[in-house]
C-alpha cells in the first residue's frame, strides 16, 4: 500500500504520441455523495493534475489522457 501511495503523490513523466514530455500528477477525483447524515465525500477515481495546476480526467483505461485537442498522453509508471 505504502508504495501506491508514493507514486500518487509524486510527479511523473507523461510522453506523448510525437515524442513531446510534460511532467504531471496522478490525484484523487473526489464526489459528493449522499447519505443519510447528508453528503459525504467519495473517491471515485483518479485524474491528472499538470504542473499549471490543471486538473483532466484520465481516460477509462487508466493509463492515458488529452492535454489539448489531438494530444495524448499516457503515463509511463502507474499502478
Amino acid at each position: 500500500m505504502n508504495t501506491i501511495v508514493n507514486i500518487v503523490n509524486e510527479w511523473q513523466i507523461a510522453t506523448a504520441v510525437n515524442g513531446n514530455e510534460i511532467n504531471v500528477r496522478v490525484i484523487p477525483h473526489i464526489r459528493k455523495q449522499n447519505s443519510l447524515d447528508g453528503y459525504r465525500w467519495v473517491e471515485v477515481g483518479k485524474k491528472i493534475q499538470l504542473q499549471t495546476g490543471e486538473e483532466i480526467e484520465l481516460n477509462q483505461d487508466g493509463k492515458s489522457f488529452y492535454a489539448g485537442f489531438n494530444q495524448l498522453y499516457r503515463l509511463n509508471t502507474y499502478c
